[in-house]
């Protein structure tokens, strides 16, 4: 029964030609207005929101006052925020999950509600809407963003009657949570709410669809996305996010589609990707709030770079900010640039770190064996641990040319050397039997460059015999081909 669960809720619309033809009708909710399922709103088999009754929305106010209690805001009764905590001239945050979540049970939520309040006096509103977002119903679920953001809009309505500037609004929203939040934004008029950051918005229901019934930049004033999950959707492998630009900032996390560490779908529910449903089944698309959660009060550098796109950054060509670069989540505000830009980070937290290009060239010497390519970088600040810079028992010989971006801890500064470690790949049993494997490998030179200073530090070229699981030390010069170099070691 479990299975077929699962396997229901990844069939939902995943595009205008997925849909099937169904009846038009509407239904009416009193203040909440009258909701129809003609097109625009034709991305969810045809389903309208459920009542508010059923849906049971709960909006709760939290404060350096009340951090762990909360006061309960009702739309329906402005007395509800009046007698509150709230504040009118505080920035005021607002959390908003997705799918299958809840505030209760969501541990970044929690996590986030509390962070912020660390680090701002603000007003923290969780919008729990847990009972319309229910496993495994997602067209419904979907239906139900339009009544759910209508009640926080007359929330809105009521925070502006005692003084609250709308630019001082912030919308953080999880997957369908951030198209919620693009609803929002739509209710109150364009770019009159403050900022919308969509965390790996939605998918399925949306891809292919009208700007109406998505997040766009036109909901807020300005409009901040992370993408984690965007690869195309499937029952096997995941694909939850939209890759679709839709921001004045969108940037792409690991390229955006399929995060480092993760196992997605299927995969991830048979394959131990994690120890929750969410973390299993959608680790990537986790991914987004893991990364904003731990923007908002890390001392690490989190930036973006612009760039058009993956293939090039990854290429590192696209290491500077000469055309503005910008901060990965929580203060992505703090930065003009506005555009497309890409991040790389750690497969586990902190995921926050430094992109460095690196660069092994081949030896036409170089015999044909498998296994991991080991990099520590030595500079006049700082040197880092070893970390591969290959995929795991990858095939190597005298064609293979290592070209990656490598995500290190810490800024080493004007780089000076470069320690390369090759560790062949032991096979069965740990190599008890022996090993296919050569018990060396030789490389034809190597190159890094620097995202902070921008410079290359390059060995020159010749034959770097490398011994199994024995560091090899390389002199590096500045630029891309130093004259001479010297082999220590």
């Amino acid at each position: 029964m479990f299975l077929f669960l699962f396997f229901s809720a990844l069939i939902v619309p995943n595009s205008v030609v997925a849909q099937e033809a169904y009846n038009e009708t509407q239904v009416c909710y009193g203040v909440l207005g009258c909701f129809n399922n003609s097109a625009p709103y034709n991305n969810s088999f045809g389903d309208l929101p459920k009542s508010p009754e059923e849906l049971g929305v709960r909006i709760w106010l939290f404060t350096r006052d009340n951090r762990s209690s909360h006061d309960v805001l009702n739309y329906t009764d402005a007395s509800s925020l009046s007698d509150s905590k709230f504040d009118p001239t505080k920035m005021t945050k607002f959390i908003i999950h997705g799918f299958s979540s809840s505030f209760e049970k969501t541990h970044w939520i929690l996590e986030m509600k509390d962070k912020l309040l660390n680090i701002g006096d603000f007003n923290v509103v969780a919008v729990d809407w847990s009972k319309g977002a229910t496993f495994p119903d997602f067209p419904q679920a979907t239906a139900n963003l339009r009544l759910v953001a209508t009640e926080v809009k007359l929330i809105l309505d009521m925070m502006r009657s005692m003084g609250l500037d709308m630019s001082k609004v912030h919308l953080i929203g999880h997957s369908l949570g951030a198209h919620l939040s693009g609803y929002v934004g739509q209710l109150m008029g364009p770019n009159v709410i403050g900022r919308i950051s969509g965390l790996d918005p939605a998918e399925p229901s949306f891809k292919g669809f009208t700007y109406v019934v998505k997040l766009d930049k036109e909901d807020a004033q300005f409009v901040d996305v992370i993408h984690t999950d965007g690869s195309d959707f499937d029952l096997l492998s995941g694909g939850f996010g939209l890759m679709d630009e839709s921001g004045d900032v969108d940037i792409y996390v690991n390229g955006g589609q399929k995060q480092p560490g993760c196992k997605d779908g299927v995969d991830g529910l048979f394959g131990g990707g994690g120890s929750s449903l969410e973390n299993s089944v959608a680790c990537s698309h986790g991914r987004a709030h893991d990364i904003f959660l731990e923007s908002i009060d890390t001392t690490c550098n989190f930036t973006a770079y612009p760039c058009s796109s993956f293939e090039k950054f990854e290429n590192g060509e696209c290491f500077n900010c000469d055309s503005g670069c910008t901060s990965v989540g929580f203060n992505s505000d703090h930065y003009s640039a506005r555009g497309k830009f890409f991040v790389d980070t750690h497969h586990k937290p902190p995921f926050c770190g430094i992109p460095y290009h690196i660069k092994v060239y081949p030896d036409t010497a170089a015999v044909n064996t498998s296994g991991l390519i080991y990099v520590t970088l030595i500079g006049d600040i700082n040197s880092t641990d070893y970390i591969p810079i290959n995929s795991k028992n990858q095939h190597l010989n005298h064609l293979t040319e290592i070209s990656s971006n490598v995500v290190f801890t810490i800024d080493v500064g004007t780089i000076s050397s470069v320690q390369i470690k090759y560790e062949r790949e032991l096979g069965f049993l740990g190599g008890l039997f022996g090993s296919s494997s050569a018990p060396t490998f030789s490389i034809g030179g190597i190159e890094v460059l620097s995202p902070t200073t921008g410079q290359w530090s390059s060995s020159c070229r010749g034959t770097y015999q490398l011994r199994d699981r024995t560091p090899l030390t390389v002199i590096t010069n500045s630029g891309r081909s130093a004259d001479a170099c010297i082999v220590v070691g």
